[in-house]
């Protein structure tokens, strides 16, 4: 079924599963699915919730009278309650009698709607809202109609866009927006600050000296990538990492067969994807560190190369 997830409900998963080591509680409920949805800022569901009087920070509040905080946090695996599993089913039914080929955020919404036990759908209907209201407000007619996106001017479109390449794969934050607003010079935005002489390469300086795990702007894959260092020990590669959850979790793998495990004997099948993931990752970087040359329609590059960027950084931890 989770093929058929869109990223961002894919996301809400992930999510779902960090809501409940955040509360340190050892299993997954509708509670952590609706915490997830409205951990995601820009979405249509988050919205629509807002606008109704059911915040993330209401919800919490809300989810911590019914399921009070534990008091040891989990470790690897969580698994999925029964109604979140049903909640999950339901979503996907809920797409398909739209004609929706994808599961979106607002499938697993209806789901714990349908549901309609769960902790989820008990906040949900708190203060005099009805499904039928919810369901209303997050696509109008009940046809999955989204949320008209606000129109933007070329120059806003020309930053979103180096906002994008800027962050590569991860995630786009305030940061890349920031140094893409001072890259396109032919917005307001960018000839404001050039005006208070701020530039782009100051900012890619300011930005790099910065600690991200300490702000908002870091989810919890990135936070878990950056405890992750690729380096070469004689003629092997050594990758490791420091993300206490996998690391309990290889941990107890190692533990339970009583020595290290390798790829060369019944376990070659999970270690071939491991291969296969490695293998994309470090294409992935060289494409990173040798990015295709800019066409003549391209937004304008960030000023700073990424080699350089590393370098700086190599410093500053040095």
């Amino acid at each position: 079924m989770f093929e058929r997830f869109t990223g961002e409900s894919r996301h809400v998963v992930v999510l779902a599963q960090e809501k409940a080591r955040e509360l340190a509680h050892h299993h997954i409920g509708t509670e952590h699915v609706l915490l997830a949805l409205l951990a995601q800022e820009r979405s249509d569901v988050r919205k629509a919730l807002e606008g109704l009087g059911v915040t993330p920070e209401s919800a919490l509040a809300a989810v911590i009278e019914a399921v009070p905080r534990g008091t040891t946090a989990p470790s690897g695996h969580i698994a999925f309650t029964p109604r979140a599993k049903k909640v999950l089913e339901l979503s996907l039914r809920e797409a398909l009698k739209q004609d929706d080929k994808d599961i979106r955020p607002d499938h697993l919404l209806w789901g714990i709607l349908a549901e309609g036990d769960g902790v989820a759908a008990q906040i949900l209907l708190r203060d005099g809202r009805t499904a039928e209201q919810i369901r209303s407000a997050v696509t109008p007619g009940g046809r999955g109609v989204r949320f008209a996106a606000a129109p933007r001017t070329p120059a806003a479109e020309e930053v979103l866009a180096l906002a994008e390449r800027l962050a590569g794969s991860a995630p786009v934050g305030s940061h890349h927006l920031l140094e893409a607003l001072a890259t396109v010079d032919n917005g307001a935005g960018g000839r404001a600050l050039a005006e208070l002489g701020v530039t782009a390469d100051a900012l890619a300086e300011q930005i790099d000296g910065i600690d991200l795990t300490t702000t908002a702007d870091v989810t919890p894959e990135q936070a878990a990538a950056s405890t992750m260092t690729w380096d070469i020990d004689g003629d092997r590669a050594v990758l490791s990492t420091g993300d206490p959850d996998t690391v309990g979790r290889l941990r107890a793998l190692v533990e339970q067969a009583g020595w290290p495990l390798t790829g060369d004997g019944p376990l070659a099948g999970p270690f071939i994807a491991v291969h296969r993931a490695l293998v994309g990752a470090a294409a992935a970087v060289q494409t990173a560190l040798n990015p295709p040359a800019a066409g003549d329609d391209d937004s304008k590059a960030a000023t700073t190369s990424l080699v350089e960027r590393l370098r700086r950084r190599r410093r500053r931890s040095a």
